[in-house]
């Protein structure tokens, strides 16, 4: 295992989560005889933030980012819109499961391409030949640089995509967002996001609301087989999509996806967001993690 490393720039903990974490893990580590099943994060750990750390400190997960050490469960974490294929990927892959391992573009360009292979209608835009207004967005993940923009336009901006603009707008006059957790190709639970109508391109921090809503009552079964044959298209198998319900025509469009989600909402009370780390990680050890005796 000479080739494995460890691999700069990845995020640095702050003292008082790595306590937490650290906290966490030791009361269920001791209760559990002082054995704990471990989880290898490379080429980077993830951030305190992340949804996956919480759920590893809920579970009593040892996190390791040493590819030399034996591991239980392994996760390909790297914040960036286009992931290497790394040819250690593959060592990793021989010795236990490789979560995300084909999930290696994250382009709005590729969301919207995965998109239309599955739901057979399109999200994407050509700029030069779509007549009306369109989403003008970075290709890169999180770059929260949308901007409308009437087309047609005379050429197409080089590193970014052109959407069609999603109508959410609810009875009360709010726009809705529905962000939907991926754990191995299931969805456990949704949250329905609420923010301002002028703030259809605004801020993270000015959502009105989040709560959380059980999947059923969001999508139909049929959407929620497509929006999971979307994330085998991906190769999501976990992380967050973004799904926006058009009000015309009444259609889903998946418009976002993040293999490295942070997470729970931020806007959300504390007792829901411990409700969703609890319902989460349930999820998780079911799904890495059955019958397990030293997970959770």
């Amino acid at each position: 295992m000479e080739q494995l490393a460890r691999m700069p720039g990845g995020p640095h903990l702050p003292l008082k989560h790595w306590l937490g974490y650290r906290l966490r893990f030791l009361v269920r580590w001791v209760g559990h005889g002082c054995r704990a099943r471990t989880v290898l994060f490379w080429p980077h750990r993830p951030h305190h933030k992340t949804l996956v750390f919480k759920l590893c400190g809920r579970l009593g997960l040892r996190i390791t980012d040493d590819p030399h050490r034996r591991f239980d469960l392994a996760f390909y974490w790297q914040n960036i819109t286009w992931q290497p294929d790394y040819p250690q990927l593959n060592l990793l892959a021989e010795r236990g499961r490789l979560v995300n391992r084909a999930c290696r573009d994250i382009s709005k360009r590729r969301v919207g391409e995965a998109f239309k292979a599955v739901f057979g209608y399109d999200l994407n835009v050509d700029p030069t030949v779509w007549q009306g207004p369109a989403l003008e967005k970075d290709d890169r993940n999180a770059s929260k640089s949308d901007v409308l923009v009437d087309c047609p336009l005379p050429q197409a901006r080089v590193g970014h995509s052109y959407q069609r603009v999603i109508d959410t707008e609810t009875p009360d006059g709010v726009l809705e967002e529905i962000r939907t957790p991926v754990i191995d190709h299931t969805i456990p639970l949704v949250y329905r996001k609420r923010k301002p109508l002028e703030n259809r391109f605004g801020a993270l921090g000015e959502w009105l609301s989040s709560v959380i809503c059980e999947t059923e009552e969001v999508f139909t079964p049929q959407e929620v087989e497509r929006i999971v044959a979307f994330t085998r298209e991906l190769g999501l198998e976990f992380g967050e999509i973004d799904v926006l319900r058009d009000r015309a025509d009444g259609r889903i469009y998946i418009v976002d996806a993040n293999n490295t989600p942070w997470g729970p909402p931020f806007i959300m009370s504390t007792p829901d967001i411990r409700r969703a780390i609890e319902r989460l990680s349930a999820y998780f050890k079911e799904r890495y993690f059955p019958d397990d005796p030293l997970v959770g």
